[in-house]
């Protein structure tokens, strides 16, 4: 049985899947190529239309022991069978690339190789469109990371720490999906944004209620009766996966990575400009303090040690943990309050309206062809550019589309496969970043 655990990574699931429309490669007779989910795959010449196979995405990492049953690994000496070879490093990624100038996006395999290796006699078919990480308890894929490096502090105080965080009150990130295999959730009349995908690092600084460390006096008055209000508005912050600030002892966590707690730096800039029960996320862009690169290349117009702050995300939470999000109007207006940067903003308005849609194609009542060509198109006009805010010569990220919604936050990010390819060749290089640390 294939299942999706909890710390699945929701971006780097596998996906069984019904081929269909597979074409020769322009450039290699033994070579197809098959699109699942807007996203182009190279195969062999033994899948057929109507084939049921199971789809890896770009930058996963597939369970070892079925790379070496399958004498898929590059090196032969890694396989069961010694004298065959594929073409996998032993790190088991899938990394984006180019055979014969056609893109290959993500790894296909016959299903039944996968569930005949996990010993499931459930029939592949019947799982078609599900996705999942584990197949009969077993882990078959998960995100592929660089080693990360391991934090220095040698801290002795075992002094269990007590959290000031109320529940309802801060919420980390939202994982942006893929737009490609997300695409049949967007409708026509959808009201939108499209903004410009920045690499740098995220952040987000919450003001919003916290337990308070009551005084001695105050301890007291409570144990005899006398309630003491043992909550406040105070400023938390955190990275995409952290809360920085979180124990009430000791609030302040020094970032050993970097000498200085680089959020505490955003937090601190900002912060004026946060009113009581409001969240900001955004992404620092640059350098840091000590004049490294925020992201290797992507210096979006700094100086050295200079950088940028750039918000894409406003919330306002109220005193009993109704989250509500603000439009990117809305956000504008904020952030020109607050005297802050919004996303650079492509286009907002209905799905349907876009110029490139009411040029190209006016019926929308088939809305699988309209989504295939809505995406194609965005593709086309926003993707697989230079980065126009860097100064140095690098790839833009690309784009993310956000379903405008009062209380959910519906975004989706389609990178141009220049940026997935210049993400690869650095994890080749054992190259990883602050995104994946924090």
């Amino acid at each position: 049985m294939i299942k999706t655990s909890k710390e699945a990574n929701i971006n780097y699931l596998a996906k069984v899947v019904k081929l269909k429309n597979l074409k020769r490669h322009i450039n290699a007779d033994r070579l197809q190529t098959v699109d699942i989910d807007f996203q182009t795959v190279i195969t062999g010449m033994d899948a057929k239309d109507g084939d049921i196979y199971v789809y890896f995405p770009i930058e996963s990492k597939i369970n070892k022991d079925f790379l070496l049953k399958t004498n898929s690994f590059r090196n032969k000496e890694l396989n069961i069978d010694k004298t065959k070879t594929g073409f996998f490093e032993d790190n088991c990624r899938v990394k984006a690339m180019k055979l014969r100038n056609e893109k290959s996006m993500g790894y296909i395999v016959p299903a039944k190789l996968v569930y005949d290796w996990a010993e499931d006699k459930q029939d592949p078919e019947v799982d078609t469109d599900k996705e999942f990480d584990t197949i009969n308890g077993i882990k078959m894929v998960e995100k592929y990371q660089v080693q990360q490096r391991v934090s220095n502090n040698t801290s002795k105080n075992k002094k269990p720490k007590v959290s000031r965080i109320i529940n309802g009150q801060v919420h980390l990130h939202v994982d942006t999906e893929n737009l490609r295999k997300n695409a049949y959730k967007i409708d026509p009349d959808d009201l939108i944004s499209l903004t410009y995908k920045t690499h740098g690092t995220s952040f987000w600084v919450a003001n919003v209620l916290v337990k308070r460390k009551l005084t001695l006096i105050e301890k007291v008055l409570n144990w005899v009766g006398l309630p003491m209000d043992d909550l406040e508005y105070d400023y938390v912050y955190g990275s995409r996966r952290v809360v920085k600030n979180a124990d009430m002892d000791n609030p302040k966590q020094k970032d050993n990575f970097y000498g200085y707690d680089l959020w505490e730096k955003v937090k601190d800039e900002i912060k004026d400009g946060i009113p009581k029960g409001y969240t900001v996320y955004g992404e620092m862009l640059g350098y840091d303090h000590n004049g490294g690169y925020i992201q290797k290349g992507f210096d979006y117009g700094c100086k050295d040690k200079e950088h940028k702050l750039e918000v894409y995300r406003v919330t306002n939470t109220t005193p009993d943990g109704l989250v509500t999000e603000l439009s990117y109007p809305q956000i504008q207006e904020f952030c020109e309050e607050a005297h802050l940067i919004p996303s650079h903003l492509f286009y907002y308005g209905k799905a349907k309206d876009i110029n490139f849609l009411t040029a190209g194609l006016l019926d929308y009542s088939d809305k699988e062809v309209w989504r295939d060509y809505f995406v194609k198109c965005l593709e086309e006009d926003y993707n697989d550019k230079n980065c126009f805010m860097c100064s140095n010569t690098v790839p833009e990220e690309g784009i993310v589309l956000r379903v405008e919604s009062l209380f959910t936050c519906e975004s989706y990010k389609l990178k141009s496969f220049s940026f997935l390819e210049y993400e690869t060749k650095e994890l080749d290089k054992g190259e990883t970043d602050l995104e994946s640390e924090n």
